[in-house]
């Protein structure tokens, strides 16, 4: 990846509450990890469409 993310992490939770103790209970936590933004998707994809939105067009 370039630009403003070093990674992107697809986490699927159920409920927002999961999501909170993810990211700021578990992946904040890491060491080397300074900061995280969040982008919730409120639609679901299939693997396909995702491996399509992150492919480097190999």
């Amino acid at each position: 990846m370039t630009g403003e993310w070093d990674f992107v992490v697809l986490v699927h939770v159920p409920t927002p509450e999961q999501l909170r103790d993810t990211v700021a209970g578990r992946i904040a936590e890491l060491t080397g990890v300074a900061r995280t933004q969040t982008m919730v998707a409120f639609e679901a994809f299939s693997r396909h469409d995702l491996e399509a939105l992150f492919s480097i067009g190999q």
